[in-house]
């Protein structure tokens, strides 16, 4: 065996190796074989699920979106490592709501979802989960003709319940908006006509409901047992308060009927993103989504 190697003012050359060295040479090539990048991993799981949905083609097309996003995801992390830990399944499941809504993991404030490998006891394999954010949720929504604008209140801010139950903004401190939970009173969720900006209604979320449904949050109730302040920077509701509470408000507001989300793949998306925040997903098996082959919209950017 021989190696070969250039040089831009020589012709090549070729280098005699030995057994030993050609031995060596092999299996560091076989060892790179086997040790595939999760984006790899991301779009060879995308391709298997997606080509039996809707072809070859369009799923090379797809898997190549997503393994981007969550390649991309995994780069912004503070942990990179956790994503490369993530099993099959719960990778399977985010790629899954992912191609099925159009709504792709991305990272940075402006994000509509992201995938957040959860890892709520120490030292054991993390699962890879998808949440939409306060504007995911808010996309959804506009595919169903509905438009939400959630307005957090502090304790400054003065508020009115009309004799229809509607909720009035009397007066907003508009410089010194609720940053922290402590400052938060509550969330005001506007509910209008996608298309012509009418408001259907106005609702109060009260922060005490708000608090309800953070306790159900495995997350939020593991961060805060004693010795586990570790968690408490993977933990949203930890470190978002504020678009939490409006996240919540909104499914809130969604749970309620007062803005209606009847589309089959964003109730899909509803249910991952709850899901992904409530069960404990290291004691409970993941859902599986099983889908025919005519249930994955086409491929398109999210759009806000």
């Amino acid at each position: 065996m021989t190696k070969t190697t250039t040089d831009q003012s020589a012709a090549a050359v070729e280098i005699p190796l030995s057994g030993e060295q050609t031995a060596g040479a092999v299996q560091a090539v076989q060892a790179i074989k086997k040790a595939p990048t999760f984006r790899e991993r991301c779009y060879d799981i995308s391709l298997g699920m997606l080509t039996t949905w809707v072809g070859e083609e369009r799923a090379r097309e797809s898997a190549g979106r997503v393994s981007a996003a969550l390649a991309a995801a995994r780069a912004s992390a503070k942990d990179p490592i956790d994503f490369d830990g993530c099993t099959l399944q719960s990778i399977g499941q985010v790629v899954a709501v992912s191609a099925l809504t159009g709504i792709y993991p991305s990272t940075g404030a402006a994000a509509l979802a992201y995938a957040i490998p959860r890892r709520p006891r120490k030292g054991e394999a993390p699962q890879l989960t998808y949440q939409l954010s306060h504007r995911g949720l808010n996309a959804l929504a506009n595919r169903a003709g509905s438009h939400m604008v959630a307005i957090p209140i502090s304790h400054a801010d003065q508020i009115e319940v009309t004799e229809t139950g509607d909720v009035v903004i009397k007066w907003m401190d508009l410089d010194n908006p609720p940053t922290t939970e402590a400052e938060l009173r509550g969330v005001v969720v506007l509910v209008k006509r996608h298309d012509t900006g009418t408001l259907l209604c106005s609702a109060w979320v009260a922060k005490k409901l708000i608090d309800q449904r953070r306790e159900t949050s495995d997350s939020y109730r593991y961060a805060e047992k004693p010795g586990n302040e570790w968690a408490k920077s993977s933990s949203p509701w930890h470190a978002w308060p504020v678009p939490q509470a409006m996240k919540t408000a909104m499914h809130y507001v969604i749970a309620r009927g007062l803005c209606v989300i009847d589309d089959t793949e964003a109730q899909r998306a509803l249910s991952a993103d709850v899901q992904g925040d409530i069960i404990d997903v290291e004691s409970r098996p993941l859902t599986r989504v099983t889908l025919g082959r005519n249930e994955l919209p086409a491929i398109e950017g999210p759009t806000d």
